[in-house]
């Protein structure tokens, strides 16, 4: 069971015990970094870590006013993070190339010596100045599905599997009141219709839209 986040924060335990419980139904592919550790690629006690990395973020983001929402959980990201858009490089990494909130008690959970760092992360990050206050970063598909290449690759999520789990992204907006959430991709976009919701388009960081990304942004939040 997840405990209760600081109250200064929304309490989404319900929330969590359903993301930690994983995708529902036959999942091939996906691995839920909450539960599961891979022999070689994670470390010591790395389900539990993560879960104290996502709850310690939820807290430094407080209520949020802004979601960004992503497409899944990337390899270099929030796979090992727990936390979207998130890389361990920027959790635990040397003193002013970590982000200003992070550091201790938040923990590096693979058993990469480098630590991983995520393009697409630093892009969103530094568009935020790296102030996470009111700004959550969240996913459509909040596990790591991975391509034929095995668990060190990512694969955009089906759309049937998407749909088969939006009940955690439905469960997290409706304790968001009226926090604006932007769309960052188009499989957010296709989620939030799903469910019958119209979000603001920005176009995903990777593959060259970095510098769209920003504009968009800046664009939409006079940043």
């Amino acid at each position: 069971m997840a405990p209760a986040l600081d109250s200064s924060a929304m309490d989404l335990s319900a929330v969590l015990r359903r993301l930690y419980r994983g995708p529902r139904g036959s999942a091939p592919g996906v691995v839920n970094p909450y539960r599961e550790s891979i022999p070689g690629l994670d470390g010591p006690v790395a389900p539990r870590r993560r879960r104290a990395n996502l709850e310690g973020y939820l807290e430094r983001v407080g209520r949020p006013r802004l979601v960004l929402l992503g497409e899944a959980l990337g390899l270099r990201g929030g796979r090992f993070s727990g936390i979207a858009f998130t890389s361990e490089r920027q959790l635990v990494g040397p003193e002013g190339r970590r982000l200003p909130w992070a550091g201790s008690p938040f923990q590096a959970t693979s058993r990469n010596p480098d630590l991983w760092l995520e393009p697409s992360g630093s892009v969103v990050w530094d568009a935020l100045g790296g102030d996470a206050r009111g700004v959550l970063l969240w996913n459509t598909f909040p596990w790591h599905p991975h391509g034929v290449k095995g668990p060190l690759s990512n694969r955009t999520p089906e759309r049937s599997l998407v749909a088969a789990n939006l009940d955690v992204l439905e469960a997290l907006l409706a304790e968001l009141g009226e926090a604006r959430v932007f769309a960052v991709g188009r499989t957010a976009q296709s989620a939030l219709a799903l469910l019958g919701l119209e979000a603001p388009a920005l176009r995903h960081p990777a593959h060259g839209g970095a510098a769209l990304f920003r504009r968009q942004l800046r664009e939409s939040l006079s940043f």
